[in-house]
């Protein structure tokens, strides 16, 4: 029996150790890949690797007895095991952190939204991404982030890619990213900004993109937006932030956190003329980003200061298709503004804006006044009288 023993224990060692030594290390190594490809989640790839942990530490427990064959060593196995219970009880005992934003919109959530509504939204807003909107779903949720905020993001850049460079471009560019994440994905770029060759590659960079926020503590939207979408760029970060939230509460029925307690909001600080920060206090009522060098809002400036205001924006800026002629185009609360765009976009007047007023006033018919014409009496005549 000893002989027996002896020998499984040498079959062990020799053998059966290393094999199962060698399966873990494949499993280990083959997570990332697993992830990227879409088969894991990053939650179930962690999952998995806290198993393979434990399985690697019975498999060191097994050479425990060998090991501890000194009185030394024992000892201070004790001490270690009573180290870490005093450690896991000091940890337990502290409170936990409260988050400085009070909470927050999260990308990493359960879907807000079902794939369904996902798909119709792409639909209803004639994306050239909604013959593949089961697919971006189902890889969005793969990630573990939330298909409701990445929505609202795609909704925010390029209205599902019907307007501006994403669509005039032929980008496929979910978030408007301006440099690819993996290389592989890079089918080049245009305008500044990436062109994907599929939206599945479009919409995983974006995915990464947000982990990647996630991995430096930018878990939620607040948090996030300012460095996605920063001021230096001509954004209004504070405009996107609750334009995302307003457009997901409507999609999930409400249902975003709140925050905790009801508390004082921030103060927004400008540094900018006081015309400059009121307008951007417009805007922002609104929903609607101002952005100071485009033309359009340069010339709602330039002609409220003349006296012939345009009212706040109804809604941001959109390219529209009028026999065969684009147009620019941003609807204000009094007038529209439109520019023609040239057929090669790059030739375009940006600072040739236009009013609806005026168009209107100049296709009205124009009417030539009736003059009422006094006959002359004759000699006649005025002899009768």
């Amino acid at each position: 029996m000893a002989i027996q023993a002896s020998e499984r224990r040498r079959w062990w060692y020799e053998r059966g150790e290393p094999g199962a030594l060698t399966l873990l290390a494949m499993a280990a190594i083959s997570l990332p890949p697993l992830v990227l490809i879409g088969v894991l989640r990053m939650a179930q790839a962690g999952q998995v690797a806290v198993v393979l942990a434990w399985v690697a530490a019975l498999l060191l427990l097994l050479r425990l007895p060998a090991l501890l064959r000194g009185e030394g060593r024992r000892l201070g196995l004790l001490g270690l095991v009573l180290a870490t219970g005093f450690t896991g009880a000091g940890l337990a005992a502290v409170p936990p952190a409260v988050d400085a934003q009070g909470g927050g919109l999260t990308f990493a959530a359960s879907p807000r939204i079902s794939q369904e509504h996902f798909s119709r939204i792409l639909i209803t807003g004639n994306s050239p991404a909604a013959p593949y909107g089961d697919e971006l779903y189902a890889i969005i949720v793969s990630y573990g982030l939330d298909p409701a905020v990445a929505l609202a993001f795609f909704q925010h850049e390029s209205q599902y890619c019907t307007t501006g460079a994403c669509v005039n471009n032929a980008l496929l560019n979910w978030g408007m990213l301006r440099r690819h994440i993996r290389p592989e994905r890079n089918a080049g770029s245009s305008g500044g900004f990436a062109r994907y060759a599929n939206w599945e590659d479009s919409v995983r960079d974006w995915c990464e993109l947000m982990l990647g926020y996630i991995r430096r503590g930018m878990d939620t939207v607040e948090k996030a937006i300012p460095v996605y979408a920063p001021t230096s760029d001509g954004n209004v970060p504070s405009a996107y932030i609750n334009a995302v939230r307003r457009q997901v509460a409507a999609w999930s029925g409400g249902n975003i956190p709140s925050g905790g307690a009801p508390r004082e909001p921030a103060l927004r600080a400008y540094s900018m003329p006081l015309d400059q920060a009121l307008l951007s206090e417009t805007f922002l009522a609104a929903a609607v980003e101002y952005r100071p060098t485009w033309a359009f809002h340069q010339y709602l400036l330039s002609e409220s200061q003349a006296g012939r205001p345009l009212g706040v924006p109804v809604d941001g800026s959109r390219i529209i298709n009028v026999n065969g002629q684009r147009f620019a185009v941003q609807v204000f609360a009094l007038d529209t503004l439109y520019t023609p765009i040239a057929a090669q976009e790059a030739e375009t007047n940006w600072g040739d804006v236009r009013r609806l007023s005026d168009l209107l006033r100049q296709s009205a018919p124009q009417t030539t006044p009736t003059r009422t014409v006094t006959p002359t009496p004759s000699s006649d005549e005025a002899n009768s009288r």
